[in-house]
């Protein structure tokens, strides 16, 4: 389905990101998986996929940082020798929930660069190439959390994640002469390891209550929706944020 197509993917060496990953490695796409502090899990996710015949490039990179981005880029274009015709944005995180009276501002601008800014510079990155392709794909994992506000001490999240929505919609029209589609997934309650270090059982066992399918959604279902966005049959979608909740909110 993405024979001759290079993927790059944030936050790739684990949970949804690996998922991705992998989903487009299977489908016949070359991937880079870009990471930052899991060269581990990036590593084992690389030998997993090379006992099925598979190769991903890997790349380490705080996408925080431009000059990390650019140079992330451009390894990936040198090494698949063509630019990226596919940027899956799904890095992001939640650093230490604060309420917003207490929070510093460096806290603030951590998950703002993580989560925004990381994003916006990886896309300007991918631009030049995918015009010269004639098409492209950017794709911007954003959260439910845009729409609900999110947890307790999660301003600094939520907003990341709201501004990531609107960026989405205002490059889908910028880029939309280019034939290059940009959109938005919008997870809800999906288990990755993040939610080990911010929620208990308890806590995620009273969300997935509130979960009309009454379960916690698996990374591999996020994935399968990146790769229907991404793909040709996605061709006439751009601007969008696709809800992937279970039914926890209908909007």
């Amino acid at each position: 389905m993405f024979d001759g197509k290079v993927v790059f993917v944030t936050g790739g060496a684990t949970g949804i990101g690996a998922a991705i990953v992998e989903r487009f490695a299977t489908l016949g796409a070359d991937v880079a998986c870009c990471y930052n502090k899991s060269r581990a899990d990036a590593e084992a996710l690389a030998a997993r996929l090379k006992e099925r015949g598979l190769e991903i490039f890997l790349v380490q990179a705080d996408v925080s940082d431009s000059q990390q981005d650019k140079a992330a880029i451009e390894a990936t274009v040198a090494h698949f020798g063509r630019p990226i015709s596919i940027l899956v944005n799904n890095a992001g995180d939640n650093i230490n929930p604060t309420p917003v009276e207490t929070m510093d501002e460096a806290l603030w601008n951590k998950v703002i660069g993580i989560n925004l800014t990381g994003p916006f510079m990886l896309a300007k990155y991918c631009i030049p190439g995918m015009k010269a392709l004639g098409s492209g794909r950017i794709i911007n994992v954003s959260s439910i959390s845009a729409r609900t506000g999110g947890g307790p001490g999660s301003a600094h999240y939520v907003a990341s994640k709201a501004g990531l929505e609107g960026f989405t919609r205002s490059l889908a029209k910028e880029l939309a002469p280019f034939n290059i589609t940009v959109n938005g997934i919008a997870p809800g309650l999906i288990y990755t390891p993040i939610h080990e270090r911010i929620n208990t059982p308890e806590s995620l066992e009273r969300l997935r209550q509130t979960i009309p399918l009454l379960r916690i959604g698996k990374a591999d279902e996020l994935a399968r929706v990146v790769t229907f966005v991404a793909s040709e049959d996605a061709s006439f979608m751009t601007g969008e944020i696709v809800a992937v909740n279970g039914g926890m909110r209908m909007d």
